[in-house]
């Protein structure tokens, strides 16, 4: 891997380690005594600036380079790190996280960016694959080890653990040009199409309709990341480790289907691979609200392994059509608004599943305990009908051309 891509990827693991953040919400829950329906401002402030930052980073990375934004998003992610983790109450954690998104948005608008900008096309899919891998990878990574560290170590290990390896990207970041990646033309670029930088060579209808079912199956998938975690630990009452190594199970999946992925698109499969992956992600989330309190561990993995499994086939398919299609000269506003539509449906997806949740809570009151089962259920069944709706959105064929 070229050092600029291995830097960037780097960059998208750091990031996507705050999933350790998920398996520590019952221990902050305690610690700050904020009840469960509440813990979603954790996501939203983080979430919500990371979406507002990410198409002005790209457009900014695009402008004075990406590797100069990329390394100064890095080193505010890990202050930030070191401030979330210091957090004497709970508006001092919210307000750090705030900040942290700002850091997000600059690594990862001007990541995707490092990395088309240094591969050839051909090889783009497998590449932007390895990115899924990472930000995939993260995901496994931190509640796996976030569920063992919170067990022994308190809450605040989620943040403070992530600083050596913020040095580790810093200090590798002398691999980056001195001024960002330029453009480095191959065979098939066509940013110096006219039709392709006026946006005529591509079906805008079919554009927007691939961001929007990007956007609904993040929107759906957020179920998995804010309910589980409760269902696992206070339902089930499996360890902080053992229900982080089964919370795991959905992101290493996704983590798997990423290099397959990347190489089928590179095949040319990426149209029929986006319905499929959807629906396999929306199969995944019904099974997962069907869980009980006998649930087996394996019964646990097919369902959480078919959402993530799913959503990996389907993420690297779309994010290789969203850089293809626009210039090489704004790659930093097509990796923004590829993470954007992801972190844009994270954000909606905490506030739908929670009111979801809150709703069915309390029109299952009539359950006793029974009740946040149900609601459980409720919850994921909708989560599953919003898959439905993003794969019929991919179904969608491209407008034919006329010249």
């Amino acid at each position: 891997m070229p050092g600029p891509a291995l830097v960037a990827t780097l960059g998208v693991l750091t990031v996507a380690l705050d999933a350790a953040v998920n398996i520590a919400f019952p221990a902050i829950s305690a610690a700050f005594q904020v009840p469960a329906t509440s813990i979603q401002w954790i996501v939203l402030t983080y979430m919500g600036t990371l979406a507002v930052a990410l198409i002005p980073a790209g457009w900014l990375a695009d402008r004075v380079g990406h590797a100069r934004v990329f390394r100064g998003g890095l080193a505010l992610t890990g202050v930030t790190h070191l401030l979330c983790g210091l957090a004497p109450g709970w508006s001092w954690l919210l307000a750090a996280r705030l900040l942290q998104g700002f850091g997000a948005a600059l690594v990862m608008a001007s990541a995707p960016a490092l990395v088309t900008l240094t591969t050839p096309p051909d090889l783009r899919g497998q590449a932007l694959g390895r990115v899924g891998l990472a930000a995939s990878l993260g995901a496994v990574v931190g509640p796996l080890v976030g569920g063992v560290l919170v067990g022994a170590l308190g809450w605040r290990v989620v943040y403070l653990g992530r600083l050596p390896l913020v040095a580790l990207g810093l200090g590798l970041c002398r691999l980056l040009p001195a001024t960002g990646a330029s453009p480095v033309r191959h065979r098939g670029d066509a940013d110096s199409r006219p039709e392709m930088t006026a946006g005529r060579a591509f079906d805008r209808r079919t554009f927007v309709i691939a961001n929007a079912a990007h956007w609904l199956s993040w929107v759906a998938l957020f179920a998995v990341w804010l309910l589980v975690p409760y269902y696992l630990i206070d339902r089930r009452g499996f360890s902080a480790a053992l229900g982080g190594l089964l919370f795991t199970i959905g992101p290493l999946a996704q983590a798997g289907a990423a290099p397959l992925a990347g190489r089928l698109v590179d095949r040319g499969a990426g149209r029929w691979l986006a319905p499929l992956g959807l629906a396999i992600e929306g199969l995944g989330l019904w099974l997962t609200g069907q869980l009980d309190d006998v649930a087996s561990p394996a019964r646990v993995a097919v369902a959480l392994g078919l959402g993530g499994f799913g959503s990996g086939l389907f993420i690297v398919a779309n994010m290789h059509y969203v850089m293809a299609v626009l210039s090489p000269s704004r790659q930093g506003v097509a990796g923004g608004l590829v993470v954007l539509m992801r972190t844009a449906g994270v954000v909606v997806g905490a506030t739908v599943t929670s009111a979801v949740y809150a709703a069915r809570l309390s029109a299952h009151a009539h359950l006793g305990e029974g009740g946040a089962a149900a609601a459980f259920t409720d919850a994921f069944g909708v989560a599953a009908m919003i898959a439905g709706a993003s794969t019929l959105l991919s179904l969608v064929p491209p407008r034919r051309q006329t010249r």
